[in-house]
């Protein structure tokens, strides 16, 4: 599987989160700070038509976050202080 890497400012990735939250209607900071009380460790949500997909675990003092769509998939880390909404 070949995979391309970019590279993006913690800011830039969290103004993604809220750009994709917005289509899709989604609370992913709500779910984020689920995750950053400890009351779950990860959470994942997945829309079939159109296509999106949402993953978020919580690691130590970082949050793994992965977006998909049929035209993309998107995987990042960002630190817990860094993502506010």
């Amino acid at each position: 599987m070949e995979r391309d890497l970019n590279y993006a400012t913690a800011e830039d990735l969290a103004e993604q989160l809220r750009v994709f939250e917005r289509r899709m209607g989604w609370s992913i900071f709500d779910i984020i700070d689920v995750l950053k009380q400890k009351k779950a460790d990860c959470f994942s949500m997945t829309k079939e038509k159109p296509f999106h997909y949402f993953y978020a675990r919580l690691n130590e003092e970082t949050v793994l976050i992965r977006l998909q769509t049929s035209q993309q998939e998107i995987e990042f880390s960002l630190p817990l202080e860094k993502i506010k909404h």
